[in-house]
């Protein structure tokens, strides 16, 4: 009888030193720990690992923008008007003069929309939908917008146009989305582009 109950002790303590070789083993844990650590760091380091220029902000000159406001044209009334009680633009907000826009039921003239950084408004006509955004922020090579109008960039794509360039420290983009692809010339020449931008004026300031 002695016998079988010596042997039922043995079986349960070999039983329940078993069982403790679970979670609680230290030598487990030590072989558990660094693979989740190890994940941990690729997660976080994987953002620092992309490629592009740093975004830089632009360094507003409104004084300047505020002395050309006050110097648009009598047509830029009604929209300086418009624009006014909105929400601030980031940007001086450049917008062109006497531009007269398609009108029908399914292609209305679109307000400005000010966004983050800047804004952009989309203007209907004839030959194209003329798209101008000012951007408070650059990300060309990490380098701030410098120049003028002197400095304009045109580049010419196969359904339409862009025209890049800065003004009172902020980087401007006209964009010529063609209405009717025809042969391989654009629908926009680069002084019809420039001659647009020159209509540009100071609708909104800070």
């Amino acid at each position: 009888m002695r016998v079988l109950v010596l042997a039922s002790m043995i079986v349960l303590v070999a039983a329940c030193t078993k069982e403790g070789a679970g979670p609680t083993d230290p030598s487990q844990a030590k072989t558990s720990a660094p693979p989740a650590a190890a994940a941990n760091v690729q997660v976080a380091s994987a953002p620092q690992q992309a490629g592009g220029a740093p975004p830089i902000s632009a360094d507003i000159n409104w004084d300047a923008a505020r002395a050309d406001k006050a110097k648009a044209p009598a047509s830029a009334a009604a929209t300086i008007q418009s624009v006014g009680s909105g929400e601030p633009s980031p940007v001086p907000m450049l917008l062109p003069s006497g531009v007269v826009q398609i009108q029908s039921a399914d292609d209305r003239p679109t307000p400005p929309v000010v966004t983050k950084d800047g804004y952009f408004a989309t203007y209907h006509l004839p030959k194209y939908d003329a798209i101008v955004n000012g951007s408070a922020t650059s990300y060309s090579g990490g380098q701030k917008a410098t120049g003028d109008k002197e400095k304009m960039k045109f580049t010419t794509g196969e359904a339409g146009a862009s025209l890049a360039f800065s003004r009172y420290g902020a980087d401007y983009l006209i964009e010529f989305e063609c209405r009717q692809v025809d042969g391989a010339n654009t629908c926009v020449t680069e002084q019809e582009a420039k001659d647009f931008a020159d209509s540009l004026f100071v609708a909104q300031t800070r």
